[in-house]
């Protein structure tokens, strides 16, 4: 930690005093600036200024790959076209910086092994380079897409087709916004990657490609000479190799004008909703949780690039699963990752976090651009200044009736105080233990508000918004559930199945599939559960459950007949079952598997062999014996008896198919 940022803890500790309301949390990067005394490096102090940015997505990198299409510039993927009002909404919203990715695919021509950019596009974009420059908005200017559609061909020869083309476009990219002023600065390439070529590396390729911009950069006049330049990792993972590699090469260029980049969207299994839905859920045995992987990437920046006097920007952020579907992701636990990743950033001098949003974060079509899931958006612009608190556990209980019991709510209050209930009246409606930071609901007011919802509705029957001394408001819901029902459905494996569910108010939580052998579907190899919307999701306006195509795609899957049950979890922690049955290319849906496997009694003479009979269990079950009785009769691992002596003895039989494990017993009469 550098001495800055004992200087940037006291000015905090003034501004609190004099009322400015940032709880002591981070001071303005403007600010932090202003005093270079404290070790700050020119990297870090531009990347402190930066602070907190916002990536306008899915516009100017938005491309049609078929150069035969008509190009929709920046409609090309269904935003609107970028309005001034929009980037003065990104000001006004508390962002200090803006990430502008710029793909030129399909947007230069080709003559003679020449490459040139059409300058109208130039144009448009540097025009809205302009806007935000006139806002105060520190701007990264990227080029994009092009690294997957046709940079990661590239085999290393500098007299390559892809090789002159990034140096051709870079030329006419730095010369075109050379004049720009020193708060817009250049990021070589978007998450690089290449495809597998002997006797070159994917780091050699970057640090070839890094240094060809740099010097292009470097040497294209303007502001250029001094322009910070941003420089991404392989892929823009921050693993010990890949940020190793990178700095090693930025070490070697000797330039104080140089910031390092990566993207983080979490872990994998809890951004895209493949089962863990809380933040500080376990990720499996070693007890990593999304929460402490965030922790891990701040240590791995700090210890790598700011302790090297580089600024880091973390150029894209988010959750995977934040556009894939309103319900994709538990929106409580999805505020805390928003809430702590804003509040790790804030703590570190030299990292700027910038929120990825392809327009299902601000809303472009409206006139106010406000966000498009309001609390997600209080706690973006929130998390920019100071924490927040919020409920320990879930956002949400779960009650059948009403409740005997009061309701304990603990909270984690990340250095504030609790200030009330909306609505509510402490002392009645409940009570607030300081010690333990825990509220507790009184039955009765949970009572009350439950007899409002009619006798035969589910859902919320109320929405408590906790508040704080500082931070935004805490919503704890509490809803009414019943028992889900499925009923029959057909589907086809070319389209997937969806079938009727009456949810009675629960929540979909995890599902995962088997088959007679075991799970089934992608990711099942390694993973228990499967991804939610990309294979299965919950419908809950119209009450179905979707299957898609993609789960019958799988080859775990494909081409197999049988039946399939769908464990599904709920956040009340019930659970159903789903079955399907697959014939060729028709599915059809069953309420439930009827029969239970069991044995049939067994007459074998002494001396004799005889294979045990079994009903109800499929083909592909992993089925266990064992003879109680060893001296009446012995039994293999495949069910066949043989006769020992002249008696009666019981066999035990285990059976797990369909990831259920099932044990009974049998007789086995040994005959002289």
């Amino acid at each position: 930690m550098k001495m800055k940022k004992w200087l940037s803890v006291a000015l905090s500790a003034a501004l609190l005093l004099t009322g400015a309301g940032w709880s002591g949390m981070q001071v303005r990067a403007e600010e932090q600036v202003q005093d270079a005394a404290g070790g700050l490096s020119a990297s870090e102090q531009y990347v402190a200024a930066m602070g907190a940015g916002w990536n306008l997505g899915n516009s100017f990198d938005g491309v049609d790959t078929d150069l035969n299409a008509e190009d929709k510039g920046e409609m090309a993927w269904g935003n609107p076209v970028v309005t001034r009002e929009l980037i003065h909404s990104v000001k006004e919203k508390g962002y200090q910086s803006i990430r502008m990715p710029l793909t030129l695919h399909h947007r230069f021509t080709e003559e003679n092994g020449t490459y040139t950019v059409d300058p109208k596009w130039l144009a448009r974009y540097k025009e809205v380079v302009d806007w935000a420059v006139e806002e105060g908005l520190y701007v990264m200017v990227n080029i994009h897409h092009d690294s997957w559609i046709w940079l990661k061909d590239w085999n290393g020869d500098t007299k390559a087709e892809e090789y002159i083309k990034f140096t051709q476009l870079w030329e006419q990219l730095a010369a075109y916004l050379a004049e720009e002023p020193e708060q817009v600065c250049f990021e070589t390439i978007n998450e690089p990657q290449f495809t597998a070529y002997e006797n070159v590396t994917d780091q050699q390729r970057l640090d070839s490609l890094n240094q060809a911009a740099y010097d292009i950069i470097r040497k294209s006049g303007g502001n250029n000479d001094k322009r910070m330049i941003v420089m991404p990792t392989m892929n823009t993972n921050h693993t010990d190799e890949k940020v190793q590699g990178l700095l090693k090469f930025m070490q070697g260029l000797q330039d104080p004008n140089l910031i390092a980049t990566v993207h983080y969207y979490s872990e994998w299994v809890y951004s895209a909703n493949l089962g863990i839905a809380e933040f500080d859920e376990a990720l499996g045995d070693d007890g990593n949780t999304p929460r402490k992987a965030a922790d891990q990437l701040f240590d791995v920046l700090t210890d790598t690039f700011i302790k090297n006097d580089f600024g880091v920007v973390i150029g894209e952020y988010g959750l995977l699963g934040y556009d894939a579907g309103e319900d994709c992701l538990q929106q409580g636990e999805e505020l805390k990752y928003y809430e702590y990743m804003g509040a790790k950033a804030a703590q570190q001098d030299g990292i700027s976090l910038m929120f990825w949003d392809n327009g299902s974060g601000i809303d472009r079509n409206d006139a106010s651009y406000a966000w498009k899931k309001p609390l997600v958006g209080t706690m973006l612009e929130t998390s920019v200044k100071q924490r927040s608190s919020y409920a320990t556990g879930l956002d949400t209980f779960y009650l059948q009736a009403e409740t005997k019991n009061d309701l304990e709510v603990p909270l984690t209050l990340n250095g504030n105080t609790f200030t009330g209930i909306e609505g509510a009246v402490q002392g009645t409606d409940y009570t607030y233990d300081e010690t333990s930071a825990t509220v507790t609901l009184n039955s009765d007011f949970i009572n009350k508000a439950f007899r409002k919802l009619a006798e035969d509705a589910y859902g919320a029957f109320a929405d408590l918004t906790f508040t704080f001394s500082a931070g935004a408001p805490w919503h704890q819901y509490l809803v009414k559930y019943g028992t889900v029902k499925a009923a029959s459905a057909k589907g086809t494996t070319a389209d997937g199945i969806q079938i009727p569910v009456s949810y009675e108010g629960s929540r979909v939580r995890r599902a995962t599939a088997y088959m007679a052998n075991g799970k089934v579907g992608p990711q099942s190899g390694w993973w228990n559960y499967l991804q939610y919307q990309e294979v299965f999701s919950a419908d809950y306006e119209n009450g179905l459950f979707v299957i898609s195509k993609n789960f019958f795609a799988d080859d775990t899957v494909k081409g197999k007949d049988g039946l399939i049950r769908f464990e599904v979890t709920f956040f009340d922690g019930n659970k159903t079952d789903i079955w399907l049955n697959v014939s060729g290319d028709q599915i059809t849906s069953k309420k439930a598997l009827e029969q239970k496997p069991s044995v049939t009694a067994a007459k074998v003479k002494t001396g004799k062999k005889k294979a045990l009979k079994l009903k109800n269990v499929a083909d592909g079950a992993e089925v266990s014996y064992k003879i109680a009785n060893k001296k009446i009769a012995a039994v293999t691992s495949k069910g066949v008896v043989k006769g020992i002596k002249a008696g009666k003895t019981k066999v035990k039989v285990t059976v797990t198919q369909y990831g259920k494990t099932d044990t009974f017993t049998g007789i086995v009469q040994v005959n002289k």
